[in-house]
């Protein structure tokens, strides 16, 4: 069917076979101005829709951004303050806490618990390698609480000692028997302990025990550079040994 009006000819393209036999109420279909609008009104909305997702992702990395950049700014700021807790015998207070510094009231019980740990760290062993390099290796605590000269002093006295260090049932346990200062105006401390060593017999089917009685001298000092974040659990006063002695008790 060709019409011509306007200037503007109009086709409609049929089925030939449909016209040959007769069949020509074809139904036309047409997209209605209805149509329009709502496929303008989705794309409208879908256009909005992935708008706001977007300026929420946009938002949520500022917010991220933002919080990372304060609390960068306040890490150098954060103080890590460990406080010993005593345990009261009197029935208004249960317990009590110090802020442990070199000018806390407790300050020799703390010097106490650190001298008794030392030494007992510094001579005990067991059987495990890693264990024992955690203690007594470059970078373990005996290193990290005693000044370069007393661990140099330290390794070389041990190193022969390391070769038997994990021989099949060698072990070696201290119990501290006495601990008392010098004097009030001196800083050294004197240890009596006691070294139970338990080692195989050279044919290695049985074990030997023995009992030494020890005496070691300690000067430690706070240094407060030795206190960082990472090690301030550890070592919250900055315990360091200058100086450290020890010798068998001959009775």
């Amino acid at each position: 069917m060709s019409e011509l009006g306007s200037g503007t000819e109009k086709k409609l393209l049929a089925d030939a076979n449909a016209q040959q036999n007769g069949q020509n109420n074809i139904k036309l279909q047409y997209v209605t101005d209805d149509k329009i609008n709502n496929s303008s009104a989705k794309e409208v909305y879908f256009r909005w829709l992935s708008r706001l997702v977007i300026f929420c992702a946009v938002l949520s990395l500022g917010v991220f951004l933002s919080a990372s950049l304060v609390i960068f700014r306040l890490s150098p700021e954060i103080i890590v303050e460990p406080l010993l807790i005593i345990s009261q015998n009197d029935s208004e207070t249960m317990v009590r806490y110090e802020p442990i510094t070199p000018k806390m009231p407790s300050i020799k019980q703390m010097t106490e618990l650190f001298v008794k740990q030392y030494v007992i760290i510094r001579n005990s062993v067991i059987n495990d390698e890693q264990e024992m390099k955690t203690r007594w290796g470059e970078g373990g605590i005996i290193a990290y609480l005693s000044t370069p000269e007393v661990y140099r002093e330290f390794v070389g006295k041990n190193a022969k000692k390391t070769e038997k260090m994990f021989e099949k049932g060698f072990s070696k346990e201290v119990r501290i028997d006495s601990l008392n200062k010098v004097s009030d105006s001196s800083p050294a401390w004197i240890v009596n302990f006691t070294v139970y060593t338990l080692s195989q017999k050279n044919n290695g089917n049985s074990l030997v025990f023995t009992k030494t009685k020890m005496r070691a001298s300690v000067t430690p000092k706070f240094i407060p550079e030795r206190r960082t974040v990472f090690t301030r659990l550890v070592n919250p006063l900055g315990f360091v040994v200058l100086k450290y002695n020890q010798d068998e008790i001959r009775e």
